[in-house]
């Protein structure tokens, strides 16, 4: 980020609506972070914008959100999760994952993860 961007940011009065990677920066994650946040309906543009144009954020909303520790864990928790499931279905597309069971049967460990946690007695 511009060193000028980065000083306004710092302002006590920041301007009414902020860019994806001024909001990131003033929640505490990474520029690429916000569409995914955006497409799991935690953060919300200003309006309605269209796929292709940028997205504003209401600045108060984004301070309402970076002091509260509910809304934090939460979205840094679906973006772990998030992440984990692009990993795993790269390992599948590539065949570095685990895609054999011990009997030789092809599941994934998804599958067997899956099939194990509804086995579990309620």
């Amino acid at each position: 980020m511009n060193p000028e961007r980065k000083e306004i940011l710092s302002l006590p009065v920041l301007p009414g609506r902020l860019t994806p990677a001024e909001a990131a920066w003033r929640l505490g994650f990474e520029p690429d972070h916000i569409p995914i946040l955006v497409s799991l309906g935690l953060l919300k543009p200003l309006g309605h914008p269209t796929a292709s144009t940028v997205k504003y954020f209401a600045s108060v909303e984004i301070e309402t959100l970076r002091n509260d520790p509910k809304w934090l864990a939460k979205a840094t928790d679906a973006l772990r999760h998030k992440w984990k499931l692009k990993n795993e279905a790269a390992k599948r597309r590539t065949g570095d994952g685990h895609s054999s069971s011990a009997n030789g049967n092809s599941q994934s460990h998804r599958h067997r993860e899956l099939a194990l946690h509804q086995s579990e007695p309620r």
